[in-house]
């Protein structure tokens, strides 16, 4: 049943004071709101910048959480629409006896309750108790209807899943932005790293320039940026034709982190946050002579007994 609409200018609610944890407390509200639009929208379906229009009071955190709360209850569906990801209304997406016989009702219920991430053929032929000729012309008969389909998972190449027909495959299952056609996209991932890198670069570089700032842990700390900056960043220049997730940013992030070019932190307010930390140059033989990073430089001499003909580090540099 559809949550009730109810105004708070009164101050109360059917005759009950409004207090001000009432008043934050309207999950329901907000999920047949969201809800609502979607039926609208007919076949058009909603995307994410509809939602947002709509519903201006939603955070990010509270409408990602409806929206998945409905796709989870297969309330609504998510479709791809020109490299737009769309939201539709679901409503009842279930075969009927007249539709199909016993055997193929226990096959489809099995499929749409394994959701997005669909359900390997071995694990439908056990739950079900068929042979596997009888369940592949049922698989088939149901892929001819348009009810299921049938997605080969980046996990194993042999590997195919079956889910509802209307249903976007789980990340888990295409790889998300990272594949393209079961193919690994290792240039997209460079680029995408490159320019996060001289996102962060720049960003440092202005930070420390602002001589308008004049407290060093201030400005320091301006040299940070967290993962959503990036996206942003990432999204006014164009170079991804796919939908980028802040998740996906914070992986391309942590590899500069595991490269040594980018530390990260958590800070005050519990969120991550990213900072060049190296230059991007590549280092030559050269850069390895151990005298360039020796902390006592400056003692070593001919004249003292720490030089360069006895000293340990230098002999095991030359013997590699």
């Amino acid at each position: 049943m559809a949550a009730v609409k109810r105004s708070y200018s009164g101050g109360s609610v059917d005759g009950v004071p409004v207090t001000k944890k009432s008043r934050e407390t309207e999950p329901q509200t907000a999920e047949s709101r969201v809800l609502d639009l979607i039926k609208a929208s007919g076949t058009k379906g909603v995307s994410d910048d509809d939602l947002i229009k709509e519903c201006p009071a939603l955070t990010i955190e509270e409408r990602v959480d409806v929206v998945n709360k409905l796709i989870t209850s297969n309330a609504i569906t998510l479709h791809k629409v020109k490299d737009t990801l769309r939201y539709k209304f679901k409503g009842s997406t279930t075969l009927t006896p007249g539709d199909a016989n016993t055997e193929e009702l226990v096959v489809f219920n099995l499929i749409r309750d394994s959701g997005r991430k669909g359900i390997w053929i071995r694990d439908v032929r056990i739950k079900s108790n068929l042979g596997l000729p009888r369940l592949k012309k049922i698989l088939k008969s149901l892929e001819a209807k348009k009810s299921i389909k049938a997605v080969k998972s980046v996990a194993a190449s042999r590997k195919i899943v079956y889910m509802l027909y209307e249903l976007e495959p789980d990340s888990s299952i295409t790889g998300g932005a990272w594949y393209s056609n079961q193919e690994f996209e290792s240039e997209f991932i460079e680029i995408l790293t490159k320019h996060s890198y001289k996102f962060l670069e720049a960003k440092k570089a202005k930070a420390l320039k602002n001589n308008s700032v004049r407290s060093p842990l201030v400005k320091y700390n301006s040299t940070y940026a967290t993962a959503d900056r990036v996206l942003e960043f990432i999204s006014k220049t164009g170079i991804s034709k796919v939908r980028l997730t802040v998740d996906d940013i914070s992986s391309i992030l942590d590899l500069l982190v595991y490269d040594g070019l980018v530390t990260k932190r958590v800070n005050t307010d519990g969120n991550v946050e990213y900072r060049s930390s190296k230059s991007l140059v590549k280092r030559n033989a050269s850069s390895f002579v151990p005298c360039g990073s020796c902390p006592v430089i400056k003692r070593c001499s001919d004249a003292n007994q720490l030089n360069s003909l006895n000293c340990m580090h230098m002999k095991n540099w030359t013997t590699i």
